[in-house]
Formats: C-alpha cells, structure tokens, sequence
C-alpha cells in the first residue's frame, strides 16, 4: 500500500472516529430539543386556557359588583348605598340569583376587608373593586305629649317613622302630617289610634304634626291627653370598598 493510500485510510478512519463520537451529543441535544418544545408547548397550551378563561372572569367578577351595588339590588338602599344587614345576609344561593353568570364558580365578596360570602377556594381569579357607602341604621325614639304639643321636628333625618298613636279618652286625633304632606287621615269619624308605620323623605328634616278634633282645639275647657310615641330610624354610612373575585 502506497502512502498517499494509508493517509487516505487514516482520514476516513478519523471521520468515522469522530461521527462516532458525535453520535451522543447528537443524541442529548435531540432528547433536549423534546423536552424544550414540550415544555413551550404546554406553556403555550396554559397560556391560551388563561387567556380563554381571564375575558370571562372579569365579565364575571364585574357583572356581580355591578349587581351588589344596583339600586334595585336587594343589598341597597339606593346605588352605590349598601344596606349592611342586608349585605351580612348574603349566602351563596342568593348570589347565583342575583348574578347568574357565577353559578358553578368559585367566588369571594368581601367589603371593608372582611370576607361576607365565599364559595370554593378562589385563590386566582380576577379580582375587581367599587368604592361604596356602606349604611347602618338604628332606632331613635321620641315621644309626645298631646296635652303639650302638636307637632315634632325629628333631629336627624329617616325614611321610615313607626307611629304608636295612644289619645287620651277625651282627645281626637283626626290627621297626621309629615311637613305638609297628609299621611294618615281618620276616615271613619273615630279618631286615629293604635299603630301605624310611614315614609318619610330622607333627604329632608320631618315635622310630624297631629292635628285633633276642631271643637277640642277651640274649646275653653282643654283637656286634651295622651302620646304618641314616634321611633324613627336614621342612617349612617361610612366609605368602603367592595371586592369581588372569581375564579372559574
């Protein structure tokens, strides 16, 4: 054998030597190429369920807070005004009424920092927020001595007004007025009595007057007795912030 055919021979025997040597280099960057493409695929895949799943969250989260704070929502007293006995009431049948789009979710309402009604683990999810009045009422009362006066001005404004009417024997009680406005009226020639409930304007001071017979007014011997006891019910509201999340 020539020299220029045994050089020729060691060559191709280096080629094969080092294709063989590659061979499981080859092999680990094929096996690294896989798992790469996979796992871009499956976060590709996480991606797109994201993004499908993240428009109808936040339809949803937004179609409760909307609910919660609707003037004809059963948790108001008028927009944006929750009513907080009715909002602590809330349980998460009486939510999938109020906002069907939620049913079968996981969701939370929280107001003020404080879970109110929660379903599931909805640890994602879209979250969205309002800012609300959150109102509380409480009772006040007042009460009227007929033989004293007609009429009195409550010191803080309500909506509601609870009457118990109670004229003394010898008193008539023909009309109830708030301001200028009749709201109860003896009908029947007896006199009014007993217990009554009326509404009131809540964005203006009440004057309940009560009006008695004309002959027990101008008559010389006065002797009218009695009370009416008058329990109104004013609000306050302090700001918060409403929370709504799902997590479907």
């Amino acid at each position: 054998m020539t020299r220029g055919a045994r050089s020729r021979d060691r060559r191709r025997a280096g080629r094969a030597s080092r294709a063989q040597a590659n061979l499981p280099v080859l092999a680990v960057a094929l096996v690294l190429l896989t798992t790469v493409t996979g796992v871009c695929v499956a976060f590709a895949e996480g991606a797109l369920l994201s993004a499908d799943r993240e428009p109808h969250e936040r339809r949803a989260s937004n179609v409760l807070a909307d609910r919660v704070v609707a003037a004809d929502a059963p948790t108001t007293d008028r927009p944006n005004v929750l009513n907080a006995t009715d909002v602590d009431a809330l349980s998460p049948a009486r939510v999938d009424r109020l906002a069907p789009v939620v049913r079968d979710t996981a969701f939370r309402v929280r107001l003020a920092d404080e879970t109110v009604v929660e379903r599931g683990d909805p640890t994602g999810g879209t979250t969205v927020r309002r800012a609300v009045l959150v109102a509380e009422r409480s009772s006040e009362e007042r009460t009227v001595d007929l033989a004293a006066s007609e009429s009195v001005t409550l010191p803080r404004r309500t909506s509601t007004v609870a009457l118990r009417l109670r004229p003394g024997s010898d008193t008539t009680i023909r009309t109830v007025r708030a301001n200028d406005r009749v709201v109860l009226h003896d009908e029947n020639g007896s006199g009014l009595r007993g217990n009554a409930t009326i509404r009131t304007s809540r964005y203006e001071t009440t004057t309940l007057s009560f009006e008695r017979d004309e002959r027990e007014r101008t008559g010389t011997n006065r002797s009218e007795t009695g009370t009416v006891i008058v329990t109104y019910y004013p609000e306050e509201t302090t700001k918060a912030v409403l929370e709504v999340t799902v997590d479907a």
